[in-house]
């Protein structure tokens, strides 16, 4: 399975956008929310690279499962290393991706389980259900850093509140329980009538 996963390219401009029409999925969080990790997690490959210091990326980073299939990575909002002119030019790429492009099948946001939603993740996601109509996926990382059990407790719960206030699919996963990743892979995968 992990041989059929392969990285494509990095785009830093709409043109250089692939020019045909396989399925595309975003994967989008806060800088340093484990999105490498979890990429690298879901193809079982060393696709993605991770990085000690975040908010470096100015590109789309585009992972490829055979012709059936692309996960787009989306530079982490939050934290950004990169100059006012690469900012500038980078947020043009993601407005044109959003406005025209056919492919974006689903938006998989990724959120720290340990801090749940920041303001931050509240405004991206009310910015993402004012330019895109395409379906809003949570999925919650790092789940294994929480070792106290009553704050796992208060986690769960506020888990729940979030879902139903949000009324969005939900994945909690953490890159050293397979269980969370496997879920999240079936469903990616149904969502294109992949059997794993």
């Amino acid at each position: 399975m992990s041989e059929d996963w392969k990285f494509i390219k990095e785009v830093h401009s709409f043109k250089e956008l692939p020019s045909d029409q396989i399925p595309e999925f975003i994967f989008w969080g806060r800088s340093n929310v484990g999105k490498s990790s979890l990429i690298n997690s879901l193809t079982k490959k060393k696709i993605a690279k991770t990085s000690r210091t975040p908010g470096r990326t100015k590109s789309l980073v585009f992972f490829q499962y055979k012709n059936i299939l692309r996960i787009v990575d989306f530079p982490g909002y939050g934290f950004s290393k990169i100059s006012a002119s690469e900012i500038l030019k980078l947020d043009l790429l993601l407005d044109q991706y959003f406005q025209k492009r056919p492919n974006l099948k689903k938006i998989f946001l990724l959120i720290d389980s340990r801090h749940l939603l920041k303001p931050i993740d509240l405004s991206i996601i009310k910015l993402l259900e004012k330019i895109s109509e395409k379906e809003i996926i949570f999925v919650f990382t790092k789940k294994d850093k929480i070792k106290n059990l009553k704050l796992l407790k208060k986690n769960n719960e506020s888990l729940n509140l979030i879902k139903k206030e949000f009324n969005k699919n939900i994945f909690n996963t953490s890159i050293k329980e397979s269980n969370g990743i496997i879920l999240l892979k079936k469903f990616l995968f149904k969502s294109q009538n992949i059997h794993d």
